[in-house]
């Protein structure tokens, strides 16, 4: 049986642009993901639709687009492939390699650190590669990590590539001025502050993904947004071994430098940070002094001057920072793989638009307040 669209939203399976619907995988913000078999070839996909009433919001259907063709361009193991893309009766689709697993914020926490830095290698291997051919994904998280077992081994896939953009050409457009499209959790400073951007934003979002894999708590957890922005512009970044008493002291070293507030003072590649991390799981500890690789020249493609050579990365003492009161985990709902390619779900128009206001005052009035400190108030 074939159906349009307006069907399709309600159905579970049928026939769509060719593909063949089998079930229903998930909803989200932008549109519904779907288990299809190709009509063609022997194989199964994961089939991206975006939601019929976005089509003619031309920012959403412009990056909407662009996720499959900058996708397109990145041939790698450990990025999920993007097959095919095309639109059918007003309803845009993707097409890509279908990944019969879960994201990595699904993982029960904590994650064993082991498995953890193996998670952040592969997805590491992926960002450079991205970068290595001037992709920024500018949303690295868990959720966007999906995590799959074949024959007993794990692979590693990093996914939504849905607000990256191209270091050279006209993309910031897509996100309209004074706007915010990351999550703000593993957001770099470098994007709170609108500078422009290299691969370092993305490594700093995958250490923070790091320390949340390895205590289940985000490096600057607070209720609201502003708490969050000042920890990420202003609070030196917390040891991991204070929630998590079991990781060596090494590690907290790895981290800081990983999300340093100023780029220049980071690994020089994703790769790099990665490295360092599991080197640290082994790495001994004299005289309660860490070891660390020298900072060597930035790879990445940047936008203004090289720092002095003469520059040293200068991180607060571990003992200035306090860490916080220990919390009972929170329980979290199931997920499913389809939440990494969609994002969250999205809320009625009402709604999602004074939350949208809401989300870009408190983000305005942060950043004043966070600048105003700055220059001395």
């Amino acid at each position: 049986m074939a159906f349009g669209p307006a069907e399709l939203m309600q159905e579970t399976t049928g026939v769509f642009a060719g593909y063949t619907i089998e079930r229903l995988l998930g909803r989200g913000g932008m549109g519904s993901v779907y288990l299809a078999r190709h009509p063609r070839l022997p194989r199964r996909t994961a089939m991206k639709l975006l939601n019929r009433e976005l089509f003619f919001d031309n920012e959403i259907r412009a990056r909407f687009e662009r996720e499959a063709d900058l996708v397109a361009q990145l041939e790698h193991p450990n990025i999920v492939t993007v097959y095919d893309r095309g639109v059918e009766d007003d309803q845009l689709w993707i097409s890509m390699r279908y990944i019969d697993g879960a994201d990595a914020a699904s993982l029960p926490d904590p994650v064993d650190p082991a498995r953890a830095v193996h998670i952040v290698t592969e997805t590491a291997a992926a960002l450079d590669f991205a970068h290595s051919r001037g992709v920024l994904h500018r949303d690295v998280k868990p959720a966007n990590i999906l995590i799959e077992s074949v024959h007993g081994a794990e692979r590693v896939y990093l996914t939504d590539f849905g607000i990256a953009r191209l270091h050279d050409d006209n993309a910031a457009k897509l996100t309209q001025t004074g706007s915010f499209t990351a999550t703000l959790a593993f957001a770099s400073p470098e994007q709170l502050t609108g500078v422009a951007l290299d691969g370092r934003a993305d490594q700093y979002s995958l250490a923070c993904t790091l320390f949340r894999l390895l205590t289940g708590a985000t490096p600057f957890d607070a209720p609201n947004p502003v708490s969050v922005i000042q920890g990420h512009l202003q609070q030196p970044p917390p040891r991991a071994s204070a929630l998590r008493p079991d990781l060596p002291p090494a590690m907290d070293a790895v981290l800081a430098r990983a999300m340093a507030k100023r780029r220049e003072h980071r690994y020089a590649s994703c790769a790099e940070f990665a490295a360092a991390a599991a080197q640290a799981l082994t790495a001994p500890v004299a005289a309660g002094r860490v070891t660390t690789a020298p900072v060597a020249a930035p790879r990445f493609p940047v936008h203004q001057a090289p720092p002095p050579a003469a520059y040293r990365p200068s991180y607060p003492p571990p003992q200035q920072w306090q860490a916080p009161a220990r919390q009972a985990p929170r329980k979290k709902p199931e997920k499913s793989v389809a939440e990494a390619y969609l994002g969250p779900k999205r809320t009625s128009r009402w709604q999602g638009s004074v939350m949208g206001w809401l989300s870009l005052i408190a983000l305005l009035v942060a950043v004043g307040w966070v600048i105003f400190t700055a220059l001395g108030g």
